[in-house]
């Protein structure tokens, strides 16, 4: 049996063509809104960001070679630049003298102190006399008195030697005026023997303990010294771009301490762009942003919104940490000129204490002016990071930074200052 379909044909051709129509409208009116929901701008000069890790040198030295250029990569652990230490052989001969004092004072030290003191013995008894006058006696018995109560006296600590012979000289000549006024026959009384016994007392916890710090400060200063003097090479302490800090050429002096160069670390790397406030408002933390690194087509996420610091700012910051380098220099200096007074009778010990003194002094002058030096030049020395404009004329206009992160993963290489176009969609 034979089932006529042409009716239904006829009815799906009529009503199925007006519905795919209606449907084509449909779709398209959706990515037209779609389209138009959301307003774009391109920012065309963000580039690639990294945190800066900076490449120090230990000692003071001279840099002899800049094997690296301004702005190429390096990896962790490559040669930077060449340096030539500037410690010199008198000063670890210095140094080791210093470090032979301090050692000699500790073991001065360690013997103890010897004191020699006074101790009294009986008076011999007196000689058979004929009888003294009674002014004589008198004289004779006070005069020995004060010379009993001298040598007490002495024995505690409360009257020099001087003193006390001197009360001794007066008894006996009290003696001798006595004796010259008696008969012949009559002998002048013996002045009573004084011994002096030497004695060792055991040293001072706290001068032991003074002296082995100051023997340790010493070998470290020498220690430290013929590092700086074998040091050859300053190396990237992570792998990135290079970028020299101000005023370092070839033939440049720098001191201990002093940053040669900063590396940008690979490995914390970011996108920032530059926008106007009023388009930073409709930006939003967290947002999805596209944007292109040399052809590649990328998407992050908005992580920070932030306006760039001022230079008057970065001027303050920095005359605050040279500030707080200097008194930091100063108080090492006034803190090495200071004596120990338990070594005050110890010549050796005064040698050895003034030696670390004078040198510790220089090294706290030369690291406050390393650090002053650096913390000036600051601001004008280091790359462009998050908180800086990288046009020096755009650190005056009103903009907001935009840091926008980076996938993981990818199949080339990225490196920072490396050019992006980011394409941010303006929410509101």
């Amino acid at each position: 049996m034979e089932v006529d379909i042409t009716k239904k044909v006829q009815y799906l051709m009529k009503y199925g063509l007006v519905g795919l129509i209606l449907i084509a409208v449909l779709c398209a009116g959706g990515i037209y809104y779609y389209q138009h929901q959301h307003k774009y701008f391109n920012v065309y000069d963000a580039q690639v960001t990294s945190s800066l890790v900076a490449a120090k040198v230990h000692g003071n030295a001279m840099i002899t070679e800049k094997v690296v250029a301004e702005g190429e990569h390096v990896e962790a652990g490559d040669v930077i630049a060449h340096v030539q230490s500037t410690v010199t052989d008198e000063q670890i001969a210095n140094l080791e003298q210093t470090v032979a004092l301090s050692q000699r004072n500790l073991d001065e030290i360690k013997k103890g102190q010897t004191v020699t003191v006074a101790v009294p013995s009986p008076a011999p008894a007196p000689a058979a006399s004929a009888p003294r006058s009674s002014g004589s006696s008198q004289s004779v018995a006070s005069a020995e008195s004060r010379m009993n109560r001298m040598n007490e006296l002495f024995e505690m600590g409360a009257i020099s030697a001087v003193q006390r012979d001197a009360a001794v000289s007066a008894y006996h000549a009290a003696v001798a005026a006595a004796s010259s006024s008696a008969p012949a026959a009559s002998a002048p009384s013996s002045s009573p023997a004084v011994r002096y016994q030497t004695t060792t007392q055991p040293p001072d916890p706290k001068a032991v303990q003074n002296a082995e710090l100051q023997l340790k400060q010493a070998q470290a200063a020498l220690d430290n010294a013929k590092q700086d003097a074998a040091e050859t090479d300053i190396v990237a302490p992570v792998a990135g771009t290079v970028y020299y800090a101000q005023g370092i050429d070839e033939g440049s002096t720098v001191k201990a301490g002093e940053t040669v160069a900063s590396v940008g670390n690979a490995d914390d790397i970011w996108v920032e762009a530059k926008v106007s406030p009023d388009k930073a408002a409709k930006i939003r933390l967290g947002q999805f942003v596209s944007y292109e690194i040399d052809g590649h087509q990328l998407q992050g996420s908005v992580q920070d919104i932030q306006q760039p610091a001022k230079k008057d700012d970065q001027s303050a910051d920095s005359s605050a940490n040279g500030a707080d380098a200097v008194a930091n220099g100063a108080a090492s200096n006034a803190g090495a000129a200071q004596t120990d007074p338990n070594n005050l009778n110890n010549p050796n010990a005064q040698d050895a204490q003034s030696a670390q003194g004078a040198q510790d002094g220089q090294q706290g002058a030369e690291a406050s002016t390393a650090d002053a030096a650096g913390g000036a030049a600051a601001a004008s020395s280091q790359p462009k990071t998050t908180a800086e404009v990288n046009d020096a004329d755009d650190a005056d206009e009103d903009v907001m930074i935009i840091r926008i992160s980076i996938p993981s993963g990818l199949n080339f290489t990225l490196k920072p200052g490396m050019k992006a176009v980011v394409k941010f969609a303006m929410n509101g």
